[in-house]
């Protein structure tokens, strides 16, 4: 298993051909994550969280079930040991963020601070005027917005780093989070390309109906993004994902084949 194994290409194919093998497999836990992710937006506020939250162990738990051959349930609709993994994973992934966040938040917060006061002596942080005048400038500018853009980078390299912990926990059978992050040692770069591909068109849809439309109009253009996502995007998804699992180095040591 070399690095052609899982080059962009064949993971993308991979990722591709998953939306033929097991969408039509677990069509029915994908349409109820559909429903219950319709019906958060609907209601609005933290629903939308919330719905997303189970929406998402419903529909991972059907396909990473199916991508490693577990049993199928009603097309995929269970309640089973894989859908408390992946809610257990998104908890655990989510403090992790919120963590990560937290101090990204202070970083950036130091550096606006540090060019603010390098731009206007004297300057007030307790000014909302001062602070838009120190950062008037275009170098000012410049150099305040590279901390920003620095936490987006380092955020999507730990997305792409924890990616494999939802397909290393459901092959495993446990909670698996940290320390599946060996497991993309080289791979954070296609990652999070794929990911770009894969999410990008639903993300797109979904901001571009919010812009455009109001009330029916609007939540028409949500459900379209919703099913792309759920029957489109999480299946390639989770299969690129999975292809990249079972080719990870350290999956030699990890699970040795029978001679």
């Amino acid at each position: 298993m070399g690095e052609a194994s899982i080059a962009i290409g064949a993971t993308a194919r991979a990722g591709i051909a998953g939306v033929t093998h097991l969408a039509p497999r677990t069509w029915a836990a994908l349409a109820a994550a559909c429903l219950v992710g319709l019906l958060g937006r609907y209601l609005g506020g933290a629903f939308v969280l919330l719905a997303d939250f189970v929406a998402a162990a419903l529909a991972y738990g059907a396909l990473y079930r199916a991508a490693f051959d577990g049993p199928a349930g009603l097309a995929g609709l269970r309640c089973g040991r894989e859908e408390a993994l992946i809610a257990a994973v998104q908890l655990l992934l989510g403090v992790v963020f919120l963590v990560v966040i937290a101090v990204l938040l202070v970083v950036v917060g130091a550096v606006a601070l540090g060019v603010a006061r390098a731009a206007a002596p004297g300057f007030d942080a307790t000014s909302s005027e001062a602070w838009r005048a120190a950062l008037s400038g275009p170098l000012a500018a410049f150099a305040a917005s590279l901390a920003p853009l620095a936490s987006l980078a380092v955020l999507a390299w730990l997305a792409a780093r924890l990616a494999l912990a939802p397909a290393a926990s459901i092959a495993a059978g446990r909670l698996r989070v940290l320390s599946a992050f060996d497991l993309t040692k080289g791979r954070a770069g296609l990652l999070v390309a794929l990911g770009l591909v894969f999410y990008l068109p639903s993300v797109l849809i979904a901001a571009s109906g919010k812009a455009a439309f109001d009330g029916a109009g609007a939540f028409l253009v949500q459900a379209v993004a919703v099913g792309l996502y759920y029957f489109c995007v999480a299946p390639a998804w989770t299969a690129a994902c999975v292809h990249v699992y079972r080719h990870a180095p350290s999956l030699a040591v990890a699970e040795p084949s029978e001679a």
